[in-house]
């Protein structure tokens, strides 16, 4: 969003508080209607999308100041994209976009971001990732039987997460890969962190740095596939990389690919998963993972409050995300029984993580997460799964928290279960504490 988007769109806000809630024909229950965490959780205007337009005009307006309790409205939000697709049933805004904007505009002041999100921005430029761990340790999770390719023109962007924190993401996606001689191999030491965590919060600068920095390696690499099982990472590299420069390879969702290799005959699934699963959708993965339409018009101003664009502009609602291929693979699992949750796709729930919120502000964090596991429990499961690291570290927390009896497995683990695992292991498996 350039500087007169922002500047027009912060004025069209109609104050209507759609933005809070999923829209009115998805609704299924009252218990599930809501769409934002933040409005769940602190229950003031400020905190919902359109609340947070109200604050960048106020500020443009000089009416307000940069202030702490300013910022802590700004920043307690996990930019989950709700708001924007429910927004685009009344309006044509895009409350994400413009809360991004907002906190580019108060980083550029010298506000911002949060002293925990400061931190793993130093990290990431120092350690090239955000959990401050030594460099030369990411591929520690890299098992001896995995079998890289140094020939392959595929390359799996592991990520930091899977790398630091959630190794069995990456060696089942590995293994997968393997299991259906896909020919693929890893940066090794020349894999840094996409700039998500930084883009979110509002370092610009910095995330373009990263941004030619990965492109640059990929490039000179000659890699014309890059695969991501990392939801964050691939959101990034889909959308919001081609914002700052294009580059001449293809990207793919680890679920994408393994239901292309599923199809051609090259994974065969033997293993029964007789366990019944319910799919939380990762934002990254799925409404943040539309791709933005050119669009080259003008904002026509009717009445006060009311503009159209000239010509009509591509509203991104976020249905042209990522939603059939894990479903898909979930489905072709012998023996798994799939059961859904009420907020689905475009309309799903957050996990609570994103946005920088996990650092931050991790009870606000916990508290979503929880919120999402009370639904998915309403569903009758016994699993939940989803198909992204980040959302895996905080379900796994909220099912803790909330002492669940759910257990959480990343949809790669699951698919693994079924190419190599006995009905006996399943069994234990699904026993185990995650």
């Amino acid at each position: 969003m350039n500087e007169q988007e922002y500047q027009q769109m912060i004025k069209r806000c109609l104050r209507c508080s759609i933005c809070k809630w999923i829209p009115q024909l998805q609704i299924k229950s009252q218990k599930y209607a809501t769409i934002c965490p933040s409005i769940d959780m602190f229950n003031f205007h400020a905190y919902s999308g359109g609340g947070r337009i109200i604050i960048a005009l106020a500020l443009e307006m000089g009416r307000l100041k940069p202030s702490q309790d300013l910022m802590d409205i700004v920043y307690k939000c996990t930019e989950c994209g709700g708001c924007a697709v429910s927004c685009k049933f009344l309006n044509t805004l895009e409350p994400l976009e413009i809360i991004v904007k907002l906190r580019e505009k108060l980083v550029s002041m010298g506000y911002g971001p949060m002293p925990k999100q400061k931190q793993y921005i130093k990290s990431i430029k120092s350690n090239n990732n955000p959990y401050n761990e030594p460099h030369e340790n990411r591929l520690d999770w890299l098992p001896n039987d995995i079998k890289i390719d140094p020939n392959a023109k595929t390359i799996y962007f592991v990520g930091c997460t899977s790398s630091y924190r959630r190794n069995e993401i990456a060696i089942a996606t590995a293994r997968a890969l393997n299991a259906a001689n896909y020919p693929f191999k890893i940066l090794t030491e020349n894999e840094f962190c996409c700039g998500s965590p930084i883009l979110r919060t509002g370092d610009k600068n910095s995330f373009i740095d990263q941004v030619n920095k990965n492109i640059d390696i990929i490039e000179n690499e000659g890699i014309e596939t890059v695969v991501f099982s990392c939801a964050g990472c691939f959101d990034t590299f889909k959308v919001d990389y081609p914002l700052e420069r294009e580059y001449n390879f293809k990207i793919l969702h680890s679920t994408e690919l393994f239901n292309k290799l599923l199809d051609t005959g090259q994974l065969n699934l033997t293993k029964e998963i007789p366990l019944k699963v319910t799919y939380h959708d990762p934002c990254h993965l799925g409404r943040n993972s539309e791709p933005y339409e050119e669009w080259d018009g003008d904002v026509l101003q009717m009445i006060p409050l009311v503009s159209i664009n000239m010509p009509e502009k591509p509203k991104r609602c976020g249905k042209f995300g990522i939603y059939d291929s894990p479903r898909n693979l979930l489905n072709k699992i012998p023996g798994l029984n799939f059961i859904e949750m009420e907020r689905i796709k475009e309309y799903s729930y957050c996990c609570g993580a994103g946005g920088g919120v996990k650092s931050a502000f991790p009870e606000f964090a916990i508290k979503t997460a929880i919120n999402r596991i009370e639904e998915a429990e309403d569903t009758g499961a016994e699993i939940i799964t989803s198909a992204c690291p980040f959302c895996s570290t905080n379900l796994n927390d909220g099912i803790v928290e909330k002492g669940s009896n759910l257990k959480f497995y990343d949809i790669s683990e699951l698919l693994l279960m079924a190419i190599e695992s006995s009905s006996k292991s399943i069994k234990e498996k699904s026993m185990e504490v995650t």
